[in-house]
């Protein structure tokens, strides 16, 4: 299959999460042009097991290949967490892969943190993938883990603030008391969140900008093996596909963070 700088982008995630990834890519790198498929029908990935999120990733991925996609994005931490390698196998001498973890624990951010708080999904809690990861590189990290069901979720249905910040006490109260420094939002989904996290530790807790040091390190790999898009793509539209019917909320989200000129669509799979 031959790719070039115009071919795409793929983005993948459970659902809305992985939108402020592909907006920071457009942000970044303004002429790319991307396929976004967001697995709606399943959604949410974080209570669900490695099997399930292997079996379903590994479907996504096919439909973005054969969509002649130059690079692929894992933009959900439960899914690069669990079926990183499986994906990598099968696909990396085929296409460019990305994930939401590497390039955040690879960037030097945690050299100057004593006591980090890292709140996820059950699947990537349980995965133990972030831990592994962290402690190869940042040995005398003190790591406090929290699994947040509820976040990816409230996100998804489009609850109002009050029940949004309500969740978030719920979960950071925890962490308030253990005196980090830094949060690792180990979810794409809660960087919708990210405000009101800020809000709630008064700025004394630094939070990341996963969004910006996972497009930097895409940008700078694509530079590398020439397949940057340079040139404005003006024919090219971006394409949103999810795994359901079109959730209100999803379009909503789209047309906020990307305006009108996209196309939103359905594409369904035999999960069987």
């Amino acid at each position: 299959m031959k790719i070039n700088s115009l071919s795409p982008i793929g983005i993948f995630d459970s659902g809305i999460g992985g939108l402020i990834i592909a907006k920071e890519i457009k942000i970044q790198m303004p002429n790319e042009y991307f396929i976004y498929f967001g697995d709606t029908i399943n959604m949410p990935y974080g209570d669900k097991s490695k099997n399930f999120i292997i079996d379903h990733s590994m479907k996504i991925v096919s439909f973005l290949y054969k969509k002649k996609c130059k690079a692929l994005v894992i933009a959900c931490n439960s899914i690069a967490s669990n079926a990183l390698d499986v994906i990598k196998e099968k696909f990396h001498k085929k296409i460019l892969i990305f994930n939401v973890i590497d390039p955040v624990i690879k960037n030097n951010i945690f050299l100057s943190s004593k006591r980090i708080g890292i709140i996820a999904t059950p699947a990537t809690i349980r995965s133990n993938f972030y831990i592994e990861k962290i402690k190869k590189y940042y040995h005398h990290l003190d790591i406090i883990k929290i699994s947040t069901s509820l976040l990816a979720p409230i996100i998804e249905k489009g609850d109002n603030i009050e029940k949004i910040n309500n969740v978030i006490k719920y979960y950071l109260n925890f962490l308030q008391l253990k005196s980090i420094d830094r949060l690792l939002l180990a979810c794409t989904h809660y960087l919708f969140f990210k405000q009101e996290i800020e809000n709630f530790f008064h700025g004394k807790v630094h939070l990341i900008d996963i969004q910006k040091i996972v497009v930097q390190e895409i940008k700078k790999q694509l530079n590398k093996k020439k397949l940057l898009c340079i040139y404005p793509n003006y024919n090219k539209i971006p394409i949103f596909y999810t795994s359901s019917y079109i959730p209100s909320f999803f379009e909503k989200k789209v047309r906020t963070l990307f305006g009108k000129n996209v196309f939103i669509k359905t594409h369904s799979f035999n999960w069987i």
